[in-house]
């Protein structure tokens, strides 16, 4: 075998080697990453915005305010409240954590998956930013720019 032949061969065999270290024990070496904990001004938003699609679904229509919003979310068993996501502290999450001002929400909406609108958001946010419920069932952190497309 000549020596460049030689030469390719064990550049192969190292690069085989290489990969299946890297496949065998991922990049990091440590194993499976652990996503850091969601914001809580996000988990607020979040069980406020599953409290509205539930209301949406057994009512056929928007809570026509917050008052029957916090009464319906009080007649769920805590087993609904669980199996909902929502949680059993329905005082905190009508407010946001990091501006401290009450989510703002757009009452009356029949929730229609077709259209992306906002459903609730924070009154300020932070630094510019703010968390916004979206009817699609997602809630995002946009700029002022992006929130004036949803809000429409």
């Amino acid at each position: 075998m000549s020596i460049a032949r030689q030469d390719w061969s064990i550049r192969r065999l190292l690069a085989t080697l290489t990969a299946a270290i890297v496949i065998g024990i991922g990049p990091s070496g440590c194993g499976p990453t652990v996503a850091p904990p969601e914001p809580e001004a996000k988990v607020r938003l979040s069980k406020l915005l599953r409290l509205y699609q539930v209301y949406v679904e057994k009512n056929k229509k928007g809570p026509p305010n917050e008052q029957a919003l916090r009464e319906f979310g009080s007649k769920l068993t805590p087993q609904q409240r669980d199996e909902y996501l929502i949680g059993d502290d329905l005082d905190t999450i009508f407010t946001s954590p990091r501006d401290n001002q009450k989510y703002e929400i757009r009452y009356n909406v029949k929730l229609d998956p077709g259209d992306t609108l906002a459903v609730a958001w924070e009154a300020n946010g932070q630094n510019g930013m703010r968390y916004v419920a979206l009817s699609t069932g997602y809630v995002e952190e946009y700029d002022e720019e992006t929130f004036k497309e949803y809000k429409r």
